[in-house]
């Protein structure tokens, strides 16, 4: 399968780099939830510490009053001086079309004038923005969303025998749909975009001891989560803090394999049933076929963005 590097996405970093990029966040922030990820916290903490970003705002989907209430936390710990505006969309795929704050909000900030999305959950909020405000395609730069995946291959870091569901899509796959039939640039950077980086003990056990309240809660739900995927995964190496890559792919590509491609929804045998249950269920694929809709696809992150993490992490050795 042969890719081309998508010069114009690069080139337009490059003439709009050490300017103040506007960007809109679409989470569902789960970190310090029982058994729930903590991707979405550290990628908040990165997008935080990113001095070349504006945060027009955070919106919420799927877990919108837990998101709502550890997204406050972490603020007032890691940007107290920020006035950073949160809102609630919906909690499942079924609010599509709704108008709720999340949604008017975003389609203020898009009124505003151009934007980028990162959207690190579920599409069902931004899908619902541009189903209800076609005018406003234009005024979005890109969607970087955390899914999709080659034709083929499975989610598994640790042991084959363990799989994980492309789980952002698999909630609303219908809202990706809607999201493709538009004209506006995609770029997918889930599993395949972040295999490569993993966070063992080692990088944030300097948190236990720090003098930071945030710090200290941060290393306690970080630690709880690598424990899992060693225990119950059987991976050695710690474990992949996906959304980190979607943001890094979208805001920082030179450390990132980012290649142009097609993508389709096919209906294929599950081979996961964590979220879907039924025998077969859609997938989001690339196609190099030809004759589906383009999009950006990252499919590598390379280790010179680990040190940028570990930087937002105050990491001694990265300082």
């Amino acid at each position: 399968m042969r890719y081309t590097y998508i010069f114009p996405f690069l080139l337009f970093s490059f003439f709009t780099f050490g300017q103040k990029q506007r960007v809109w966040v679409d989470t569902d922030i789960m970190i310090g939830k029982f058994k729930h990820d903590v991707d979405d916290g550290l990628a908040l903490l990165m997008l935080l510490n990113d001095t070349n970003l504006v945060i027009e705002g955070i919106s919420f989907v799927h877990g919108v009053d837990y998101a709502e209430k550890v997204t406050t936390k972490l603020l007032q710990w890691y940007a107290p001086e920020r006035r950073i505006s949160l809102y609630k969309g919906v909690d499942d795929s079924t609010g599509f079309g709704k108008r709720t704050p999340a949604v008017e909000a975003m389609i203020a900030a898009l009124e505003k004038g151009p934007m980028k999305i990162l959207a690190l959950g579920p599409m069902t909020n931004v899908a619902t923005v541009l189903q209800l405000r076609p005018d406003l395609h234009a005024n979005v730069e890109v969607i970087a969303a955390c899914a999709g995946r080659k034709p083929g291959m499975h989610f598994s870091p640790g042991s084959p025998k363990f799989r994980f569901a492309d789980y952002n899509f698999d909630l609303d796959p219908s809202s990706m749909k809607v999201v493709l039939t538009t004209n506006v640039h995609v770029l997918l950077a889930g599993y395949d975009c972040s295999d490569s980086l993993f966070l063992s003990k080692a990088d944030f056990f300097h948190l236990r001891n720090s003098d930071r309240a945030g710090d200290r809660w941060l290393y306690r739900k970080l630690k709880s989560w690598h424990s899992l995927w060693v225990s119950f995964i059987g991976v050695e190496q710690g474990f992949i803090p996906f959304d980190c890559s979607t943001y890094g792919a979208l805001f920082h590509p030179d450390s990132f394999n980012t290649v142009t491609t097609g993508a389709v929804i096919r209906t294929e045998e599950n081979d996961t049933k964590n979220t879907v249950r039924s025998a077969f269920k859609p997938y989001l694929l690339t196609d190099d076929s030809g004759n589906t809709r383009k999009v950006s696809y990252c499919d590598h992150t390379k280790q010179e963005f680990k040190a940028r993490l570990l930087k937002t992490l105050n990491h001694p050795e990265h300082r």
